[in-house]
């Protein structure tokens, strides 16, 4: 197949594929002399960081999970357990990482069955994408009774069947059952054939049922598995219907089906009698108001809890399941992101959950399920942050839409207009931009940064109506989006281009490249990480794991010229050419699947010659030229480097920005 227009033939991407080693060595040999330059300015970074991260940084572990008799928890890369209501000190060690040796691991999920007799947790390597299911006997010498490779989601049906997913290539199509009874045996469950769609299994609060999940980014269909009958066929709820979301919860012998079922075409609570569970029989529960995302919702015996977000303010919505009546509670106004904790007993009488920001640490709260009122724990002092001011901005955009900005500043900050601006963007998969906290992100502000959170279309900060206004042959909007709020930030105040900064990950890398492309005179520097470039060659390959699952975010250039040529518009790689250009820092990972590091070599080799290009024309003797570097990674699978890499990577970025920037003297 040869791809007309500037896009790489499919020799030539298999000739660079069997070039690939020397490119990486040479990229490495290349890092190794350009790193020099900023190692000094980084280890001081570094020492700066270690005293925000000790100060700031604490309780590193996963909250505690209460489940019948006893309480479970993470500390250290093990799994403890210990008496409800009971001494924590004096908790025993289930399990242990690097006594297994998995070394530089993490626990994802973690599973109970129903009599505490068993524990199934999954543990993953910051090096890859694929888990281990470890299946141990609660004895009194815990004891490993199974080890199930590459297990994506795993719940108990009865006291010793387990189902689980098995992933490959980063996909899971695959459910399986496992038995833990003398006669043991595994078999195969439920197989999606459409490559598009991803499976997954929960269980519902009641644990009446498992759900077998199969999703693609717009569609859904769920099969319910009787957890009384594990062995009989799973039933199907409602087949998949193009562009219908849905997710299942039971309670009463009533399905209550989160979904996007009717306009408008946000979520809402639906329910259905389990005999009757076909969508022409669901019935309207509460649906939310237009731009509200959803973050999250837990079902309890009697209440629902709905965890919302709009036009960046949290507040929770708790919807009684026999009234339907809704109780609306705002949320502290500083918190920017939330994490829900694990609730395996349907009849609590509280939900748990962590709020935090980019420059607040973590804080517990609990809502009362009996009171009716919010309550912040005080279980550990964390730090308020009494020198930083929050602004929020809206941008205007090309089409006159409003966009939102979340801004980080020091009080205590004189001429915001020579202070250095860092400038964060995402905007991809309905996802939203990630708002937690990062100890970096203290000294910043302490050192008289600006930060800057741009919510554009494509992400999911308004709900899903504006991640669909800014994929497929919407994508242009999240750029143009970028742009308004870069020209906004300027125009009000904050910083200037020559010290302004623009970061971004994984997607993010698309909206960043190609304003650099469009607009490098808006910012002095760039840093990305595991960054998505080549999206018009990496659409046009279907050998790779994910690009037909990814055509609904992006479109499908090999049946549809019209989106050819409206991705070619905005790829960063098609997009380079001879000009001025910022300097630019990129890291990679040679472990990533999801980023194949062939496109980011063809990015970063194609983008050096058009500086070289530029340079050689335009710039008179001795007039400097940006750097263009690229940080491959040995270790780190997407984005997911391990603490001390991470560590050094930060310090390394922004002794690059600090350089780059000219902050030397400020």
């Amino acid at each position: 197949m040869l791809v007309t227009g500037g896009s790489i033939t499919q020799t030539r991407m298999i000739e660079l594929c069997y070039k690939l080693p020397d490119l990486l060595k040479s990229e490495q040999e290349n890092w190794k002399v350009m790193s020099a330059r900023y190692k000094d300015m980084a280890e001081k970074i570094k020492q700066k960081l270690e005293v925000f991260y000790d100060k700031y940084t604490f309780n590193q572990d996963r909250p505690m999970i209460r489940f019948g008799n006893f309480v479970y928890f993470e500390e250290n890369g093990c799994i403890l357990r210990s008496v409800a209501d009971g001494d924590k000190g004096s908790a025993e060690v289930l399990l242990s990482t690097e006594d297994l040796c998995f070394h530089d691991a993490f626990i994802q999920r973690l599973r109970i069955s129903p009599d505490e007799r068993y524990m199934a947790t999954s543990i993953k390597s910051s090096n890859s994408e694929e888990s281990t299911c470890i299946i141990m006997k609660l004895d009194k010498l815990p004891v490993i009774e199974r080890i199930i490779p590459n297990v994506f989601s795993f719940e108990w049906a009865t006291n010793n069947v387990l189902f689980y997913t098995s992933q490959e290539n980063l996909v899971c199509h695959n459910v399986f059952l496992t038995t833990l009874t003398n006669t043991k045996h595994t078999e195969l469950v439920y197989t999606e054939q459409d490559p598009r769609f991803f499976v997954d299994i929960c269980c519902t609060k009641d644990r009446r049922f498992l759900t077998i999940n199969s999703n693609s980014k717009t569609t859904s269909e769920v099969w319910l598995v009787d957890c009384s009958h594990p062995f009989k066929s799973p039933v199907l709820v409602q087949q998949r219907t193009k562009g219908v979301i849905y997710h299942i919860e039971h309670r009463n012998d009533e399905l209550y089906i989160l979904t996007t079922y009717e306009q408008p075409a946000e979520y809402k609570l639906m329910k259905t009698p389990l005999g009757s569970c076909g969508m022409e029989n669901w019935q309207s529960v509460y649906t939310l108001k237009e731009k509200t995302k959803l973050i999250d919702m837990e079902m309890f015996k009697d209440q629902c809890v709905m965890f919302l977000k709009y036009y960046n303010h949290l507040y929770l919505n708790v919807i009684s399941l026999g009234s339907h009546s809704v109780q609306s509670v705002e949320l502290p106004a500083w918190a920017c992101a939330f994490e829900l904790e694990p609730h395996p007993e349907y009849n609590t009488s509280a939900c748990y959950f962590q709020l935090a920001s980019p420059v607040q640490p973590p804080k517990r709260f609990a809502y009362s399920l009996v009171e009716n009122h919010l309550i912040e724990q005080v279980e550990q002092e964390v730090p308020i942050t009494l020198n930083c001011h929050t602004v929020h901005l809206t941008a205007k955009s090309k089409d006159e839409t409003l966009v939102p900005i979340t801004v980080f500043h020091n009080t205590n900050s004189k001429e915001l207009h020579r202070k250095p601006l860092l400038v964060h963007v995402y905007g991809a998969y309905g996802i939203d931009l990630n708002m937690s906290f990062k100890a970096e992100n203290l000294m910043l502000i302490d050192n008289g940064w600006i930060l800057a959170y741009c919510h554009v279309r494509g992400g999911g900060e308004l709900g899903l109506g504006w991640h669909r206004d800014g994929c497929k042959h919407n994508k242009l909007n999240g750029f143009y989006d970028l742009k308004a709020c870069m020209m906004l930030l300027h125009e009000v105040g904050f910083s200037q281009p020559k010290y302004t900064a623009l970061i971004g990950a994984s997607a993010g890398g698309v909206l960043a490249g190609a304003l650099c492309n469009a607009d490098p005179e808006l910012f002095g520097a760039m840093v990305l990480q595991a960054p998505f470039l080549d999206v018009l060659n990496t659409m046009l390959d279907i050998h790779l794991p994910l690009t037909i699952e990814e055509q609904e975010e992006w479109g499908d250039p090999l049946t549809d010229d019209k989106c050819m040529e409206y991705i070619k518009s905005y790829c960063p790689y098609h997009n380079i050419k001879p000009q001025h250009y910022p300097s630019v820092l990129i890291t990679a990972y040679e472990n990533d699947e999801r980023i194949p590091l062939t496109g980011v070599l063809r990015y970063i080799h194609k983008l050096r010659k058009a500086v070289m290009d530029h340079a050689s024309s335009k710039y008179k003797q001795g007039s400097p030229a940006p750097n263009i570097i690229l940080n491959v990674q040995t270790g780190g699978s997407h984005c997911a480097p391990s603490w001390e890499d991470s560590l050094n990577e930060v310090a390394g970025h922004l002794a690059f920005l600090h350089r780059e920037l000219k902050l030397e003297g400020k």
